[in-house]
């Protein structure tokens, strides 16, 4: 299943959430993301999302999502409002630094809006060299384009909600290749296994 802005309106809208709901998946989302160990009460994120602030709605609605298959999640506005994206400075880039190397994994998601972010292909280039091999793709799409202008998007796995075909099992988040046959579950990878399995995901 290519996760598409109408999929993800549909979840919005079951789950009453509207761009003012971030309070309500911020209590949702801590759920996941304290690590207790040596240093009790750290935050621990399975995904760094890199988004454009301009897709709230949907973003809010991935959010849930991923809260539904027990994925803690990085979104800036909601953890740490204090930040203002609109202006590019040090403190928000140390912040960003500091929540990227508390996340496992990030998640870029292409829409027709990120093109004009002014943080997210910095986001995605230092992940890459701070973890590399742990950014992935998540086209936000009715369907499937190039990416013109960002081919070096090409270059990363996509992330897809979806389930194995022939297999009486729910959808999940699974880590593939463009083409869509080699593929690995998201937990799995993030946790460091490496081996990828062949397949249909529908």
């Amino acid at each position: 299943m290519i996760i598409s802005p109408s999929f993800l309106n549909s979840i919005a809208k079951e789950n009453n959430i509207t761009e003012y709901s971030q309070e309500s998946i911020l209590l949702e989302n801590r759920n996941y993301f304290f690590e207790s160990g040596d240093f009790p009460g750290t935050r621990r994120y399975d995904v760094f999302l890199s988004h454009s602030y301009l897709d709230k709605v949907q973003v809010l609605a991935l959010v849930k999502l991923f809260n539904k298959h027990h994925f803690s999640v990085y979104v800036d506005w909601i953890e740490d409002k204090q930040l203002d994206r609109k202006d590019v400075n040090v403190k928000t880039a140390n912040l960003l630094r500091e929540r990227m190397k508390q996340s496992k994994c990030l998640s870029y998601l292409t829409t027709k809006n990120i093109t004009n972010s002014k943080w997210c292909p910095w986001e995605l280039g230092y992940f890459d060299g701070l973890k590399q091999s742990k950014c992935c793709i998540l086209p936000i799409m009715e369907y499937r384009t190039k990416f013109d202008g960002q081919e070096y998007l090409g270059l990363y796995s996509y992330l897809e909600y979806a389930s194995l075909a022939g297999i009486d099992r729910g959808c999940d988040f699974y880590i593939c290749n463009q083409s869509r046959t080699e593929f690995i579950k998201l937990r799995d990878w993030i946790n460091g296994y490496t081996k990828f399995y062949q397949g249909i995901l529908v």
